[in-house]
């Protein structure tokens, strides 16, 4: 599937809530099991994947059908054991996360609720590299080995067999975090209450990646994984999987009969010690092959290395950095952005106006920006943030008239203030203060309602000192009296500047705060105020201290 962006697929969608809380919402991949949805977890306020069977319902032909019942069956067993084999596991961090499971008898379609990634398939990486003028570093290749390596370790632990690892089935994510996907034919061993699903002399898995008694339908286990892993590797490495079909020879009579190639022949500047890894990952004989956990040793000082100087950095979608080698290198700060002033600041991602529109994209008429707008603040009363931002950032991606970006930025800066997200919505309401600013000159009034909520931000953020500097220059110059919207954020600012001193113990600045908030107060709200007696007793309280 690559970048986790999938373009919106409407056909299919459940109008109501799966279970009174998942809505579906974009189709992102569909196969022979079922579908996989965006989706959004209505009680949580987060985004989710949502994984469904094809139609359960039976029909006339099906119920005459004692094969198809079995078959139907079966696919069943296999989705609900995928369900909890992955659910047994993710508490390892190359594991999805599985939230629930179900079934919708509306639909009659089983479900399962999963962690939703972003991020970039293997296979796509590997598609998108020029392997003739610039392979994938080294460092790279065995730090998503090593990172495969160890969640087959975990898988292995649990007795659990993959026999389906390959590039398709691997998901690069945020922070260079890489994630085993699809856990559908997996091999339970030794559970009697668990069979394999297949029949005797049924082969499954991926020819490229099978190892040689997988090929040939034998019993696998643990050794198996680590051949594909081999596999995936060499490729990693070269462009290529070991074996290809030759000399009218298929890929299978290879993975059974010729020796693995030597990967230092496609590319001489891989280590012996890689070269020597491989080889023996690789052996015909499963007993011969070293475990996960070898494996994963063997590669860690590479890995740790990191990415080499000068390296084109690896992302994805919306900027996503992707550096395989980031959970070696800083393992506690994978997702810490780079490149800023401070740790925790946030880069807003919306378009610049004078890029240009996505291609294939139709631009966002008027109309369809105050669609989205009204879509968004419907969804923020009813507490659904995270749909509300989705909506307007959609509309962003679409748009690169000046105002649009504007009013949909600033509009995306309040529903992430509302959700509680301040770093975010600084950094967005910052953005729109530009682009109004650039528009209507600095006195703008919109100019100056981002500068009150950049100020509530960063009291929210703790950043005192800042914040009471952005209240104070908001206040400098007074409200249009007509205008109660802005007379009561002028006296908030005040009264936010008053209580930020306070709570710093800077009572002489609190009282003259409190001074000031008193004369705005009697000003725009005349002098028998009845938040006036309040702020005098504020200011009595003060000298206690002072």
């Amino acid at each position: 599937m690559g970048d986790v962006t999938a373009p919106a697929q409407d056909e299919g969608r459940l109008e109501r809530a799966l279970a009174g809380r998942y809505r579906l919402n974009t189709l992102i991949g569909a196969g022979g099991m079922g579908e996989v949805w965006q989706a959004y977890d209505e009680s949580l306020d987060r985004r989710v994947a949502v994984k469904m069977m094809l139609d359960e319902q039976p029909h006339t032909y099906a119920i005459r059908n004692a094969a198809h019942r079995e078959a139907m069956e079966t696919r069943r067993r296999r989705f609900l054991r995928e369900v909890r084999t992955t659910a047994g596991l993710h508490e390892h961090p190359g594991i999805p996360a599985v939230y629930d499971t179900g079934f919708d008898e509306a639909s009659g379609r089983l479900y399962v609720v999963m962690q939703l990634l972003r991020g970039r398939e293997i296979q796509t990486l590997i598609d998108e590299t020029d392997y003739d003028y610039e392979p994938l570093p080294l460092a790279w290749a065995a730090a998503i080995g090593a990172q495969i390596a160890s969640a087959l370790d975990e898988v292995h632990r649990h007795d659990v067999v993959h026999r389906d690892i390959k590039p398709a089935n691997l998901m690069l994510t945020p922070g260079g975090v890489v994630k085993v996907l699809d856990f559908g034919v997996a091999a339970l061993l030794g559970s009697g209450s668990n069979p394999h699903l297949t029949q005797p002399g049924m082969t499954v898995g991926t020819p490229a990646y099978m190892s040689p008694e997988q090929s040939l339908a034998n019993a696998v286990g643990p050794a198996a994984d680590v051949y594909a892993l081999a596999c995936v590797i060499y490729q990693l490495l070269t462009g290529r999987t070991p074996f290809t079909e030759s000399d009218g020879k298929s890929v299978t009579w290879h993975q059974v009969n010729t020796d693995a190639p030597a990967v230092g022949e496609l590319r001489p500047d891989v280590p012996g010690v890689i070269e020597r890894l491989l080889l023996r990952m690789m052996k015909k004989d499963p007993e011969d092959r070293m475990s996960a956990a070898t494996v994963y040793e063997t590669l860690l000082p590479l890995a740790s290395q990191g990415t080499p100087a000068g390296t084109s950095p690896l992302v994805a979608a919306g900027g996503l950095e992707l550096d395989p080698c980031t959970p070696f290198t800083s393992p506690f700060g994978g997702s810490v952005r780079r490149g800023l002033g401070r740790v925790g600041a946030y880069t807003p991602t919306v378009p610049d106006a004078q890029a240009t529109a996505n291609p294939g994209v139709l631009p966002l008429s008027d109309a369809e920006a105050e669609d989205a707008a009204a879509r968004a603040s419907k969804l923020v009363g009813q507490k659904q943030f995270t749909q509300a931002a989705d909506v307007l950032t959609d509309a962003l991606a679409r748009t690169t008239d000046n105002a649009q970006v504007d009013d949909l930025t600033l509009s995306l800066a309040h529903v992430k203030f509302l959700a509680g997200a301040h770093s975010e919505a600084l950094g967005l309401f910052q953005e729109a203060a530009k682009g109004f600013g650039r528009r209507f000159g600095s006195d703008d009034v919109e100019v100056r309602r981002c500068l009150y909520y950049e100020a509530e931000c960063r009291m929210e953020l703790g950043e005192i000192t800042a914040a009471v500097a952005a209240f104070t220059s908001y206040t400098q110059d007074g409200p249009d009296e007509g205008d109660e919207d802005a007379v009561d954020l002028h006296l908030e600012a005040l009264a936010q500047i008053m209580r930020l001193e306070a709570g710093s113990e800077r009572f002489p600045q609190a009282r003259a705060a409190a001074i000031n908030l008193r004369d705005a107060t009697r000003r725009y709200r005349g002098p028998q105020a009845p938040e006036l007696a309040d702020i005098d007793g504020f200011i009595q309280r003060l000298g206690r201290f002072e």
